[in-house]
């Protein structure tokens, strides 16, 4: 279960699945939290969660070093060769449920972030990259900043074959953090809000 702050989210979305349209999430929330090994490393980082309006819609829970099967840790290495992993675990989403892994490579004072969700075959189905605030576009700052004050990351994000949409990481002056996706032309797509849990099986 979730510690209390989290339980009446719960008790609206487990018995949900995330999507109702065949061919995407096939299994529910409580089914993906279900199958997650105990959190029970002191270094392990808490779970990820994605609200959309009151339910939730993606969740990502740490794994820990060594946990990739070989085909995910190819695929990921032929996508992102340089830096340092810096999350491994597993995601249930509308892109479905695979390992996400994330990478950070420091170049001078810039980091430089580097995310796939990557399927147990070793198929990439989300592979994104940050792009340095300076150099994007106006319209996607301004779109973003419509959700919050503070842009703190800026990727572009690519499907299993092209160039998608922009994702900016924002802050609103409470300090809650919002993931908002926007168009390649800017166009606001979706806003969710993005929060951290501790699990207990």
């Amino acid at each position: 279960m979730l510690r209390r702050r989290l339980r009446p989210i719960l008790g609206c979305c487990l018995a949900l699945t995330a999507c109702a349209a065949p061919g995407n999430v096939p299994v529910t929330l409580a089914q993906f939290l279900a199958s997650c090994p105990e959190q029970s490393r002191p270094d392990q980082r808490p779970a990820r969660l994605w609200l959309d309006g009151n339910r939730i819609l993606a969740a990502a829970v740490d794994l820990g070093p060594g946990s990739l099967p070989a085909a995910v840790r190819t695929a990921f290495h032929a996508f992102a060769q340089r830096g340092e992993i810096c999350f491994e675990g597993r995601e249930w989403g509308p892109r479905g449920t695979g390992f996400r892994v994330e990478k950070q490579d420091r170049v001078d004072a810039a980091v430089h972030t580097y995310s796939a969700l990557i399927a147990p075959d070793g198929t990439i189905l989300e592979r994104s990259h940050s792009v340095p605030i300076a150099n994007t576009p106006q319209n996607v700052l301004v779109a973003a900043m419509q959700v919050g004050s503070e842009v703190e990351e800026v990727q572009i994000v690519s499907g299993p074959e092209v160039e998608e949409a922009w994702r900016c990481t924002v802050k609103d002056r409470l300090g809650h953090r919002f993931v908002v996706t926007l168009g390649l032309d800017g166009t606001l797509l979706q806003t969710l809000r993005r929060i951290t849990a501790q699990v207990e099986i």
